[in-house]
């Protein structure tokens, strides 16, 4: 009978700790040279969660994958479906999350693999490279929000002042990403009609 108490109280201690909030940055890497990448997940809400992705193939080519956009998530299973026939399972373990895609998504490299969740904070890695690298720009207006994915549940993490100049690195859903000098770190996503664009 305490093994099988033993047993019970286990297990609902590994659904507890897998069940729950994914946010986190996960990676995984097959060695020097070799296949790489980097998953940044922002858990908004109880079932939706936002995510950007980057792989790299690894020698002699090099090729490059990358991703975001908003996952379905229903206990430990994430689902996300692009506007074409490209879905990507993301499974949770208590340690990770697993990635397949289903062969539709037709990127350079494969993104499938066993990834380590290495932080549970939603922060930039040195290794994020900006989707845009020569678009700069000044806040239109004053005490602006910077939020930590595109989207409106999510929460702000900064209060940016007007005339604040900024460098925009993506665009996604109606927002930019910017960075400022001191916040490097920092997912700031801002609605883009609060940004002129410098040319």
């Amino acid at each position: 009978m305490s093994k099988l108490l033993f047993t019970f109280f286990l297990s609902l201690i590994t659904l507890l700790s897998v069940a729950g909030n994914h946010t986190g940055v996960y990676c995984y890497s097959k060695g020097l040279n070799k296949a790489s990448a980097t998953l940044y997940l922002n858990q908004l809400t109880e079932d939706t969660a936002f995510f950007m992705l980057e792989a790299v193939s690894g020698m002699p080519d090099f090729f490059m994958a990358d991703a975001k956009g908003f996952v379905c998530i229903n206990d430990n299973t994430g689902i996300f479906r692009s506007n074409d026939s490209c879905h990507i399972e993301f499974t949770f373990t208590p340690v990770g999350c697993v990635l397949r895609e289903n062969g539709s998504c037709n990127y350079d490299c494969t993104i499938n693999g066993k990834y380590k969740k290495t932080s549970a904070q939603f922060k930039k890695g040195n290794s994020l490279l900006p989707a845009i690298s020569d678009k700069n720009g000044i806040v239109s207006k004053d005490s602006v929000q910077g939020r930590s994915a595109p989207h409106r549940l999510a929460p702000a993490t900064m209060i940016i002042a007007k005339n604040e100049r900024v460098q925009i690195t993506d665009e996604f859903n109606g927002y930019y990403l910017i960075e400022l000098n001191n916040k490097k770190k920092e997912f700031l996503w801002v609605y883009k009609k609060n940004i002129q664009v410098l040319q």
